[in-house]
């Protein structure tokens, strides 16, 4: 038969084991809101993910000139992405005070829009980069990653 006292310790139990995991799951998403805080780690950490996701899909000479275009690449990358949030903390910084300067605003924006251009510049030249070097079968094979879960038109 259950005790008063057994049913009180597996109360305290339980409740100590709650706590412990809210505790932990706050303690890791603030590292975790930290970390966005720095950018440039952010960014790095984000372009590693896709370049991995690329390289994982090819095998053999296509992987390693996949691997050789993506360090070519990597700084103008990086720099973009690093001038697009800044630009676009920039526009809510001049969003968020109390009178507004319109060119304040439009110079964020341009900045943005430059940054954004950059960017899109960078990343379709190592997908052309890649796109013209690699084999047929690795083409085709990213080419069917890339469809999955697109519907067809």
């Amino acid at each position: 038969m259950v005790t008063k006292q057994k049913l009180i310790y597996a109360a305290l139990a339980l409740s100590l084991a709650l706590n412990l995991f809210f505790i932990g799951a706050a303690a890791n998403y603030t590292m975790k809101w930290r970390g966005f805080a720095n950018d440039a780690e952010w960014i790095d950490k984000r372009l590693s993910r896709a370049e991995e996701r690329v390289v994982g899909q090819l095998d053999g000479a296509d992987k390693a000139l996949a691997r050789r275009v993506f360090k070519e690449r990597r700084p103008d990358l990086l720099g973009a992405l690093a001038d697009l949030r800044a630009a676009r903390k920039a526009f809510r910084a001049s969003l968020s005070v109390e009178e507004p300067n319109p060119q304040d605003i439009t110079n964020a924006l341009n900045r943005s829009q430059a940054a954004a251009q950059k960017l899109n510049e960078n990343l379709h030249g190592a997908l052309r980069d890649m796109g013209s070097g690699l084999s047929p079968e690795a083409r085709a094979k990213i080419a069917a990653h890339m469809m999955r879960g697109h519907r067809s038109d």
